[in-house]
């Protein structure tokens, strides 16, 4: 049975996301790596000798059949991407998650229109902020269009809030087990979104916050929508994490403007300066996101290639509408490299970047992160100025 090996492979110790998803495109299927030789494994990009030891080693202890037995008896609402429940928007990112802890009625496969968008922003938001996000939210859920966010406070709450009080359906992607609610203040929201939409989370039930579980969880929020709206976010946001992810999956990206003199939109500012299309009124934008439709990655590509021109960005359609390249125009005197303090796991990727240009394949294969843990890493570095994203997805130091 193909859901046990997806649950037996999440078991893995360093085996994330991007890994199991390239033995799934390898073999065919989980059983299939799960029976493979240590040679066969180092056919899989990101697998080492090292890694396909620890493989072998981690598979003699575990019996997939027994841990889904054991699971299922302890966890009985979770997916895999053997289930035809799983979200099929989700599957196509490079990192879905193996295993999705989910309540609630709503199954996103099976809704009515498959239009998914995410509104995502600021826990402090101005009247403004708030005021565009309820007015959004209300326009797309009566056009029946499902809206993903966090459920954290501020933009979130705002998003899901105003789509329950629209009847529309709504999703909300935790850093928490799914029987945890966080914050306590959207308690009553919570309650709501059990009843008509849809909880999800990658963490089982009873998982407590946790720091560094928010940024993963934003790449499940990109993944579950064919558009990201950044309402209202400041420079250094989670927010601009998720609509880099976005960007990177090739779904399309949308930002609120406002004035200079408002600090919690400057990072839509930047989104809008490098790219991201500008959200003109509620309805040019569900004239636009009723155009995304199905296959999305056509749309992406004119989409990007739109804002390429748009922005005198040249015709190279490999490169990301999230183009943090300096302006290389005229020289610039030598600087040295900022002073800035760095906790361990972004000292960590910061070893790993050469002087040299370095792809994010290699990075992930080097570093052993999951994509979505290293993108936001990645950001955080580039917001401290000691790294410079260049085009085609590569990075390098200051």
């Amino acid at each position: 049975m193909e859901r046990a090996y997806w649950l037996a492979w999440s078991r893995v110790k360093d085996v994330g996301p991007v890994l199991i998803k390239r033995l799934h495109e390898q073999f065919g299927s989980l059983e299939l790596a799960w029976q493979a030789d240590p040679v066969e494994l180092l056919a899989v990009a990101g697998i080492g000798l090292i890694t396909a030891d620890r493989i072998r080693e981690m598979r003699s202890h575990l019996n997939p059949q027994e841990l889904l037995d054991k699971h299922e008896s302890q966890y009985p609402d979770f997916w895999t991407p053997a289930d035809s429940d799983y979200p099929s928007l989700l599957w196509e990112i490079p990192d879905p998650p193996p295993v999705l802890y989910y309540r609630g009625p709503l199954r996103p496969n099976a809704c009515t229109n498959p239009i998914t968008i995410s509104i995502v922003g600021t826990r402090h938001p101005s009247p403004y902020g708030r005021r565009w996000t309820q007015r959004l939210s209300r326009r797309l859920s009566q056009r029946q269009i499902t809206i993903v966010s966090g459920m954290a406070t501020g933009i979130d709450t705002h998003a899901h809030q105003s789509c329950l009080n629209n009847d529309g359906q709504t999703i909300a992607v935790l850093g928490t087990g799914v029987d945890v609610i966080y914050p306590r203040s959207n308690a009553q929201i919570y309650q709501r979104i059990l009843e008509t939409g849809l909880i999800v989370s990658e963490y089982p039930n009873g998982t407590p916050p946790d720091r560094s579980h928010f940024p993963r969880r934003n790449r499940i929020i990109a993944g579950l929508s064919h558009a990201t709206l950044v309402t209202e976010a400041p420079e250094r946001s989670g927010a601009l994490i998720t609509a880099y992810l976005a960007n990177d999956y090739g779904r399309h990206v949308y930002a609120l403007p406002d004035g200079l003199d408002n600090p919690t939109c400057r990072g839509c500012l930047v989104l809008i300066n490098t790219g991201a299309a500008i959200i003109m009124g509620e309805d040019q934008l569900i004239k636009d996101l009723l155009n995304i439709g199905v296959p999305n990655s056509d749309m992406a590509h004119k989409n990007m290639t739109h804002q390429n021109d748009r922005n005198n960005q040249g015709g190279d359609e490999n490169r990301h509408f999230i183009n943090t390249q300096p302006d290389t125009s005229a020289p610039e005197p030598a600087k040295s490299a900022p002073e800035v303090t760095l906790d361990k796991n972004l000292q960590h990727i910061l070893q790993m970047i050469p002087e040299e240009p370095v792809s994010l394949d290699n990075l992930v294969e080097t570093t052993q992160l999951d994509t979505s843990a290293l993108l936001g890493g990645l950001l955080q570095l580039e917001l401290a100025g000691v790294i410079v994203q260049l085009p085609g997805g590569q990075y390098q130091r200051t």
